[in-house]
């Protein structure tokens, strides 16, 4: 046992302010794509942006993060978790300012992607670093304070940002992060001390990480114009990009994933599996919601992210819960029961129209949000108990990349509805029954990816 594990194992106390610390900083990851959403209608008026365009500020991000993702870890693994952790926080800040003075819709786009390139590094190495902070005994329980933080920034982000938006307007969304970031920075550097790196790991295979760049943005954008012949080429295209990766992968010193190691482990890859369909099912409706409360109900930004934040909030009372549970029981049962409440609310939403009970909505957005909650602790340390200890930092970026890619292809299902309904123009309130397809037809498509990762979990040991 090298001394920073000496160190943490030794005080109780300054685990507690590593896991604090850490906690503010992913915070700010879920609040920033929370209270963005709800921000959506007010930059889509101001910058004259297109529907499509409109779907792109949540993607683009995601998009931005599931690229970084690999080779975020594995830079991570290579420099220092700490320092990836502290420059990730610096430069998703830097992204929010730019965002905030942003004059067109493409340079804001452009500032998403900045924001989402360092805040896949921000929550890996976070997750990285209370792994190898809390080593073995309250892992779980320290993982489950982590997901509520995350869910707590969820659970904040639509609220303040109506608020924001209704008060200073939308570019104020933007520069909240910046004062958190200054102070994640300050304390880190003051009280988490040490550093942890991969002693195997000489170098980052650049050329693999700009061949799944390609591929993933590739099948990201031509996924939005699947109707039309060179999206279908652009797919096409971006599928045998993923082939070259994969055989890649296998053929390299030093890949950005291994490969052989994966598909000898079981456990881990079925748990990645079901974390990429469970929140791909969970993520494009929030999209979805935020245009239907403010479009087809008439609701205000702050109006909408009142609902909305019910899901956020039962994440958050239920994460540390399910995290102590995860450390006591099985984590497959709890893990699969998440998945199996989340499809009992989309089920619900389903049949979603204008003459639905704001309550009704309610009562779905409940069971979305306890499906998560339930879901994610026992999940992710389920993952992570199956990797070595060395192998964290590409663990936990390959547990963050299966996050991102469900994002991704939850908001790619709603970017292509939109397209094929929307065209190229603008969202207005006379689109209420084009809208009520979209968000009809994207439910079905989540509650059928909430079962497949039931189905997974269930199956995780198996």
């Amino acid at each position: 046992m090298d001394v920073t594990a000496r160190y943490y194992k030794r005080f109780d106390k300054v685990r507690l302010r590593a896991l604090v610390i850490v906690s503010l900083a992913i915070l700010l990851f879920p609040l920033s794509v929370s209270a963005t959403l709800v921000a959506i209608p007010s930059i889509a008026s101001e910058l004259s942006a297109s529907a499509l365009y409109a779907s792109w500020i949540p993607s683009i991000f995601v998009l931005s993060s599931l690229v970084f993702q690999l080779p975020g870890g594995r830079l991570s693994d290579l420099v220092g978790l700490k320092r990836a952790f502290v420059w990730s926080n610096i430069l998703f800040a830097v992204g929010g300012v730019f965002g905030a003075i942003s004059p067109t819709i493409e340079l804001l786009l452009l500032s998403r992607v900045v924001q989402g390139a360092a805040g896949a590094i921000l929550a890996s190495t976070g997750m990285a670093i209370i792994s190898r902070v809390y080593e073995s005994k309250g892992r779980g329980v320290a993982i489950g304070w982590m997901t509520s933080a995350v869910y707590l920034g969820m659970t904040s982000g639509p609220l303040v940002g109506g608020l924001l938006v209704d008060l200073f307007g939308w570019r104020s969304v933007f520069l909240i992060t910046a004062p958190f970031a200054l102070l994640v920075f300050v304390a880190t550097n003051r009280f988490i001390k040490g550093e942890w790196r991969s002693a195997d790991i000489h170098s980052v295979d650049w050329l693999g990480a700009a061949i799944f760049a390609l591929a993933i943005s590739g099948l990201f954008f031509g996924s939005s114009h699947l109707m039309e012949l060179n999206g279908l080429l652009v797919v096409s295209l971006s599928i045998m990009l993923l082939w070259i990766f994969v055989r890649r992968c296998k053929r390299v010193s030093n890949p950005l994933v291994r490969i052989d190691l994966l598909i000898q482990n079981t456990p881990f890859i079925r748990s990645v599996t079901a974390a990429l369909f469970m929140y791909a099912s969970g993520y494009g409706i929030i999209l979805v919601l935020s245009l239907y409360l403010q479009y087809n109900r008439g609701l205000s930004p702050t109006e909408a992210g009142q609902l909305m934040m019910l899901q956020a909030l039962v994440m958050t009372v239920c994460a540390p819960i399910s995290g102590r549970l995860s450390d006591r029981l099985g984590r497959r049962l709890l893990a699969t029961l998440g998945c199996i409440a989340i499809s009992i609310g989309l089920a619900i939403l389903t049949f979603m129209d204008t003459q639905m009970p704001l309550t009704t909505i309610a009562v779905a957005i409940f069971f979305v949000g306890l499906g998560h909650g339930i879901f994610s602790t026992p999940n992710n340390s389920s993952a992570l108990g199956a990797i070595p200890p060395q192998r964290v930092g590409i663990g936990s970026a390959l547990i963050s990349l299966a996050r991102q890619s469900g994002q991704l292809l939850g908001t790619a299902v709603v970017s292509l509805l939109m397209a094929i309904y929307f065209g190229g123009r603008a969202i207005t309130s006379a689109d209420a029954m084009p809208l009520e397809s979209v968000a009809h037809y994207a439910l079905i498509v989540s509650l059928g990816m909430a079962l497949t990762a039931a189905w997974f979990s269930w199956r995780r040991d198996s």
